[in-house]
């Protein structure tokens, strides 16, 4: 991880923050739901940006906490996609997406 240049890791960072707060603001604004791919995929990528800095500057705590968040992400993404198949599958429709 050390091949990337300290200015690059603190962007990655930021935007992790970034895409984060987003995700959480627009679900207080009810412009997205929690339960959707949207605000998980959200999560799962500013949690990564969070992960890829914390693992830069070796904040352990931060490379935990942020790694949770992501997993919790990624096991909504999944449950989503679940129950779309699911939902697809009893209305006979194949999904094309």
């Amino acid at each position: 991880m050390k091949m990337m240049t300290e200015s690059t890791v603190t962007i990655i960072g930021w935007l992790g923050f970034i895409f984060c707060t987003v995700a959480y603001l627009l679900l207080n604004i009810r412009a997205i739901r929690f339960d959707g791919v949207l605000f998980q995929s959200l999560n799962v990528i500013g949690g990564l940006g969070l992960v890829i800095s914390a693992i830069y500057f070796d904040d352990n705590p931060n490379i935990a906490a942020n790694s949770v968040w992501m997993l919790i992400a990624v096991f909504g993404i999944i449950r989503y996609a679940k129950k779309r198949s699911t939902l697809h599958k009893k209305d006979g429709v194949a999904d094309t997406q």
